[in-house]
């Protein structure tokens, strides 16, 4: 093999290993079709390395979530020594869940005869995370760093359709701080700011996953839109958050907590083609506002 066709094998090989996507290449040979490479984009997105995973084969990403649908439809491309692209509920390593799309490739040799499948494995829902986050300016609230009602309308729709198509469920919850305004007139606006940032870096430390979205909505009022796996879920992560931003005590003389709390309205939905981010959003608000009649500092949540 000359220099030139040694470069050309290098560079290729180098694009391989470094290739930001997740790629992984299976023995098409062998029973269960078992991994023999990882690319460093998969580790990074999965949190396996290369030493765990070899051997063994994509489903090690599924969990217990073996019951998809789409599984069966990968399995049987598999089988059949075809290609596919599915999306499902994958497991990082560290149990949380992300959703990911599988674009799944035969290759043969020369002869024609199936030897191995490459695999790549993106983040659907976060594809676009980047590139919004540099629109600084347009996008995120200048005070608390977060997302701003724009970059929330235009997040959710994405998450939305994402939903949508792999027949996901996902909640929206609308955060709002209590007796926000009594709070102001009585420390100053410059204690509100730095109440809202300590409030919104609490919020956003709850809601870290890729497919997350966390946006300061209107004044002292905050957004989430994330998929989740049932209502008691999340349910449950609503009120620990309730009782984390208790915990940050936040001085605040004119609640009955003696503390900043906050109030959640939530809605826990598997959306159809005809359900908008519109109605979802006002669902929740208008949870949020039954939560604020029984007296704040507490979470309704309906599915």
């Amino acid at each position: 093999m000359n220099s030139s066709a040694n470069n050309y094998q290098d560079l290729l090989i180098k694009a391989l290993v470094e290739a930001r996507e997740g790629i992984a290449i299976a023995d098409a040979q062998q029973h269960g079709f078992p991994l023999m490479y990882i690319n460093n984009g998969f580790e990074r997105l999965t949190g396996y390395t290369s030493d765990e995973v070899i051997g063994k084969n994509c489903q090690i990403l599924f969990g217990t979530d073996t019951a998809q649908p789409e599984i069966a439809v990968m399995l049987a491309a598999f089988a059949k020594g075809e290609g596919c692209v599915v999306t499902l509920r994958n497991y990082h390593k560290d149990g949380a869940m992300f959703w990911g799309e599988f674009n799944i490739s035969p290759l043969h040799n020369a002869q024609g005869t199936l030897t191995h499948f490459v695999c790549i494995l993106r983040d659907v829902a976060a594809k676009d995370q980047s590139g919004q986050q540099t629109e600084t300016s347009a996008d995120t609230d200048p005070l608390l760093g977060l997302g701003n009602r724009r970059y929330f309308d235009e997040r959710f729709a994405n998450l939305l359709h994402v939903a949508q198509r792999i027949h996901s469920g996902m909640s929206v919850l609308m955060i709002d701080l209590d007796h926000f305004k009594s709070f102001n007139e009585r420390y100053g606006h410059s204690a509100g700011d730095e109440c809202l940032r300590l409030v919104g870096d609490c919020i956003a430390n709850s809601f870290v996953r890729a497919s997350d979205c966390v946006a300061r909505y209107d004044g002292e009022e905050f957004a989430v839109v994330s998929f989740s796996s049932g209502i008691e879920a999340l349910r449950l992560h609503a009120q620990k958050l309730c009782e984390q931003v208790r915990a940050l005590n936040i001085p605040h003389s004119d609640s009955p907590h003696g503390v900043v709390t906050v109030s959640i309205g939530g809605i826990h939905r598997l959306p159809n083609r005809d359900t908008t981010a519109e109605l979802l959003v006002e669902l929740a608000i208008q949870e949020l506002l039954s939560a604020k009649r029984s007296g704040r500092n507490r979470v309704h949540i309906i599915g």
